[in-house]
């Protein structure tokens, strides 16, 4: 009943697991001994149990369902394993995500335990040499500055239908090394010559010299429509812009030439201009992310999960924290969606696993098993009177 009240009590409790009261006998007290008889058979040894004992209080690992909050620090785990939170001194592990940032932009539990994780460069790689505090840095620039654009990709359809001299314009802006954005224009005219077009790739502004100096030529499909030539065109940022003079490479090599509209277009370019931190997100692989106002994300944390092989022989610790110990064997570390099966869906927490209706039938159940255990009682009491009366 104990057990029982308990899981009751906690069913809102975000990331509690219910548990459960397992009983075993008490060893029987032996009233006929068995043996042999005349003639071979056998005779079985006869017994009298002497009732039942807690043998062990199991708790149910099993997800409980998600609540939706919206909090971008409120995060729960899909699949096995732990957060892991540390006091400084020992690293604890909760299935409870929610967190929250502390006025040194560090991740806390509500507890006030720091969120453990691995440090992610600026060139993108894991330093999983060692934990630290999952930290954001609100006042950050390093992703903000701008980036000069040095591809330019271009995808879809030029009209097989389009008659002699038709013309599509495509236009993008790309950036220098201040961010000041220019607008470049590829434009395609449908050639006399079968199965191909011209080309003229310009600068549309006012701006001199011109980031770049005009190209021209054409381009060649085969007959089934794929391109043979060229796969790209490399266009020179004037030095005024771009120090280095470096190259921009336009590619031609996802164009085509079907039968039916004409639907080319810019996909994707490089550059940006300069950008102010904005606000932070937290993926499915636990990677936090800072985002920018130019559409820049840098990543600086990716979050650390443990498990151990035997969950029932962590020690609870209160407030939804566990420690392991001998019995549930050493702290297993990985990443979600790594080493462990696991996603952090952020804007959710995990809920308690309990079942009312459960629980009630287990405390009915538990209610009568008890009635009748001391309705035996009063009968075996009532026999031994019976006996007294017997030999008065």
């Amino acid at each position: 009943m104990d057990v029982i009240g308990n899981n009751i009590a906690n069913v809102n409790t975000p990331g509690f697991k219910r548990s459960r009261a397992a009983f075993h006998e008490v060893l029987s007290q032996l009233q006929l001994g068995g043996g042999r008889i005349a003639g071979g058979s056998g005779v079985n040894p006869s017994y009298v149990g002497r009732g039942v004992h807690v043998g062990a209080i199991d708790q149910d690992w099993g997800q409980g369902a998600f609540q939706t909050t919206n909090r971008p620090t409120d995060l729960s785990l899909s699949g096995d394993g732990f957060f892991l939170a540390s006091n400084g001194a020992q690293n604890m592990l909760t299935r409870v995500g929610n967190f929250t940032f502390n006025n040194a932009g560090r991740l806390v539990t509500t507890a006030g335990l720091n969120v453990q994780g691995w440090a992610i460069d600026a060139s993108g790689n894991i330093d999983m040499s060692q934990l630290r505090d999952v930290e954001v840095d609100f006042l950050a620039q390093g992703a903000s500055s701008p980036k000069f654009t040095e591809n330019l990709d271009l995808v879809g359809n030029l009209s097989a239908d389009a008659a002699v001299g038709e013309s599509i314009t495509i236009s993008s802006p790309i950036y220098d090394e201040q961010g000041t954005a220019f607008n470049v224009v590829v434009e395609f005219t449908k050639s006399a010559t079968d199965n191909q077009w011209d080309y003229e790739v310009r600068y549309d502004g006012a701006a001199a010299p011109p980031p770049f100096a005009t190209v021209t030529g054409t381009v060649d499909f085969d007959v089934d429509g794929t391109l043979i030539s060229p796969a790209t065109v490399g266009l020179t940022w004037d030095a005024t812009y771009v120090a280095s003079a470096a190259p921009i490479t336009i590619d031609f090599a996802d164009i085509t030439q079907y039968s039916g509209s004409t639907t080319a277009t810019v996909s994707d370019q490089d550059g940006y201009t300069a950008g102010r931190f904005v606000d932070y997100s937290i993926d499915v692989n636990g990677i936090v992310s800072l985002n920018f106002s130019n559409g820049q994300q840098e990543q600086v944390f990716q979050l650390a999960l443990g498990n151990v092989y035997n969950p029932n022989g962590l020690l609870q610790l209160g407030e939804n924290l566990y420690s392991i110990s001998a019995a549930s064997g050493d702290l297993l570390l990985g990443r979600p969606g790594a080493e462990f099966e696991t996603s952090v869906v952020a804007g959710t927490l995990e809920m308690s696993n309990v079942d009312l209706a459960t629980e009630f039938t287990d405390m009915i159940v538990s209610q009568r098993g008890y009635q009748a255990s001391a309705r035996m009682v009063t009968t075996s009491d009532e026999l031994l009177q019976e006996i007294v009366q017997l030999k008065r």
